[in-house]
């Protein structure tokens, strides 16, 4: 079982991560992250069982003393060679603050709650993300995140790959804000994604 923990953007605020979706699967195919809906990732974990849904409501009492925040989305970036995939993931960025890394920071406190039923069989090149790995069960944490809405991850010979990233880069979409009224919970299998719950901000 896998749990992906997101933060969601507004649809106004999606336009343009669609639109570079639609590009790359006309002009490319089908690459990895396409299909996946539209969110910034807090957190994802691999469980060795199901985890009750009572589980993930009571991140409701963790969040006392979190209200809405505001988020700014702010250029166009990419992550060559990827950790995950081994592909380069296209990306717009998300400006880092404190509410948005205390969010994170909560939420995984509240995970080490079931820390035992985490799985732990992946290894990374970099020593910080293998740390958090192993003290959280998520490798990017804190300073070691980079949060951001992915558009797709590209693994292809395609003679134009270099050409679509030019162009990609070259979108401007800088500090576009958006309010964080609310984070989600998803259950993961594969490409299927599947949302369970809501969590609203004060």
């Amino acid at each position: 079982m896998k749990i992906g923990i997101f933060i969601e953007p507004p649809k106004k605020n999606s336009y343009l991560i669609n639109k570079w979706k639609q590009i790359i699967k006309k002009k490319l195919g089908s690459q990895k992250y396409l299909t996946h809906p539209i969110h910034s990732t807090l957190a994802v974990f691999k469980f060795k069982k199901k985890i009750e849904k009572s589980f993930f409501k009571s991140l409701n009492k963790k969040k006392y003393s979190l209200k809405k925040f505001n988020l700014n989305i702010t250029k166009p970036s990419i992550f060559y060679n990827d950790s995950l995939t081994k592909g380069a993931t296209l990306y717009f960025g998300i400006k880092k603050n404190k509410k948005l890394i205390e969010l994170q920071k909560k939420i995984l406190n509240h995970f080490q709650n079931i820390d035992s039923y985490i799985v732990r069989n992946q290894k990374f090149n970099n020593k910080k993300f293998n740390n958090n790995f192993k003290k959280y069960g998520f490798p990017f944490v804190g300073k070691d995140w980079i949060p951001h809405f992915t558009v797709a991850s590209i693994k292809t010979k395609s003679k134009i790959k270099d050409e679509i990233i030019i162009e990609f880069l070259s979108q401007k979409i800088f500090y576009k804000s958006f309010k964080v009224t609310f984070f989600s919970v998803w259950i993961i299998n594969g490409n299927k994604h599947k949302k369970i719950l809501e969590i609203k901000l004060k």
